[in-house]
């Protein structure tokens, strides 16, 4: 599968990101300035999506404003090789990265971010196909799905969760999905889902 932002896709890539700022703001304006400040480059450093071993497949996942969802994404590395093929997955623990960055900064205001963050709890596991065949299996359910761009005419939920995909296995591309019907979030939820099952497991190991 393909998929590369088109001018509708361009727009509607745009009005999410207006809204996940706009929605940032609201939260300055309920006293979580710090937080929303630092949450953008926190969420790059602790969910990377654009880079990992050879040829992948990424989804990261968030939702602003509630801050009620426990960040998470998940990445399938070596994707052209079937033997190396490997998943793994972050999610945040105990508390979504924000209401973390918000509760490290309530309770040490004077100190910096490069300090606080040394205090975040994000999960990371790496799950492989002989211990978990939920890997095999959800990527190629990822190789299967019809893409559907994104449209200016797509009117999202209030508050929605934010679906943000990379890949360089079907020829690179990205794009952002706000529409929980649409194919791209079930694939991610239902992989977190399956994933999620084989961490409680114990078939994943956690760096």
């Amino acid at each position: 599968m393909k998929f590369r932002l088109a001018s509708a896709g361009a727009a509607a890539l745009a009005a999410g990101l207006a809204l996940w700022c706009g929605q940032a703001w609201s939260q300055k304006s309920r006293g979580d300035a710090w937080a929303a400040k630092h949450f953008p480059a926190a969420f790059e450093e602790f969910f990377p999506i654009k880079r990992a071993e050879g040829d992948f497949v990424a989804v990261r996942v968030h939702r602003s404003n509630l801050n009620d969802l426990r960040e998470y994404s998940i990445v399938f590395e070596d994707a052209q090789r079937s033997k190396a093929l490997r998943a793994v997955v972050r999610e945040a623990q105990g508390s979504s990265l924000d209401r973390q960055l918000a509760a490290l900064h309530a309770a040490q205001p004077s100190a910096p971010y490069d300090r606080l963050k040394r205090a975040v709890k994000v999960g990371v596991w790496t799950l492989l196909p002989n211990r978990c065949p939920a890997v095999t299996a959800q990527f190629k359910a990822f190789e299967n799905i019809q893409f559907v761009r994104p449209s200016d005419d797509d009117q999202p939920q209030p508050n929605p969760v934010l679906y943000e995909f990379n890949e360089t296995f079907a020829g690179g591309g990205s794009v952002l999905e706000f529409m929980e019907n649409r194919a791209l979030p079930r694939w991610a939820r239902a992989t977190h889902q399956a994933l999620d099952a084989c961490i409680a497991s114990g078939h994943a190991t956690a760096d």
